[in-house]
């Protein structure tokens, strides 16, 4: 699991450069940036262990909004 699915998986908030996710009512540093990169820390791998990914969102199906008045041809006459 890479940083970004992690931070997402444990719905942690990005602030000052770390990622911080609540575990139990405490404030764990899952993630921090190093140079240009955000890396995991030691607690943010041991969670990678064991986290599940984030569930994806399913795609909504919309209904088309076409009336049949408006999809019947009109009579010329």
């Amino acid at each position: 699991m890479d940083v970004n699915e992690l931070i997402e998986a444990v719905s942690a908030e990005v602030v000052a450069n770390r990622a911080v996710a609540k575990v139990d009512g405490t404030r764990v540093v899952v993630a921090q940036v190093i140079g240009d990169k955000m890396v995991l820390t030691a607690d943010g791998e041991e969670m990678a262990k064991t986290a599940k990914p984030a569930p994806k969102p399913k795609a909504k199906t919309t209904k088309s909004k076409t009336t049949k008045a408006a999809a019947a041809p009109k009579s010329s006459k």
